[in-house]
């Protein structure tokens, strides 16, 4: 019993910090959720500039195509080209985020989404598409950004 009390008496200090840790959490699960529903804002109004923004400048990037892009300015520019072709009528949709904290300040985030409007170089309507990206994202200065992302097209249409 005396063991027991030694213990609580031990590990109740630590509880106000285990809340703190755990509101904290919450509150970098809602910043990274809120990165992905801005990054689906930018792409929906082909805003590249606001979705560039949510990067940091050393980001490294693997598109779709398995093409890879270092830093968010050179992202920036395939963007904008993607976005003046192919996708300037595509719809963006986010199915499900998840985050996986490495640290503090550094996550692993799974993000499903789905698109829909995009055409083929000949203008004709490409299928709807489904996929994921599995980012890196860190906190910095205190602010979310995403240091890494890679793109993979869903094989199966009808699973996240």
């Amino acid at each position: 019993m005396q063991t027991q009390l030694l213990l609580l008496a031990l590990a109740l200090p630590l509880f106000p910090a285990l809340a703190f840790a755990q509101s904290d959490r919450a509150a970098d699960e809602k910043a990274i959720r809120e990165i992905e529903a801005k990054w689906e804002a930018g792409w929906n109004r082909h805003d590249v500039p606001s979705m560039i923004s949510l990067m940091a400048p050393d980001a490294d990037f693997v598109n779709l195509a398995g093409e890879q892009f270092h830093g968010r300015e050179v992202f920036a520019k395939s963007l904008e080209a993607l976005h003046s072709g192919k996708v300037k009528e595509s719809v963006w949709q986010t199915e499900d985020v998840a985050s996986m904290f490495l640290t503090p300040d550094i996550a692993i985030v799974h993000v499903h989404f789905n698109t829909r409007g995009e055409r083929s170089p000949d203008g004709t309507p490409m299928p709807p598409r489904r996929g994921i990206f599995t980012r890196v994202e860190q906190k910095r200065n205190g602010q979310w950004v995403i240091v890494a992302s890679q793109a993979t097209t869903l094989a199966r249409r009808d699973t996240v």
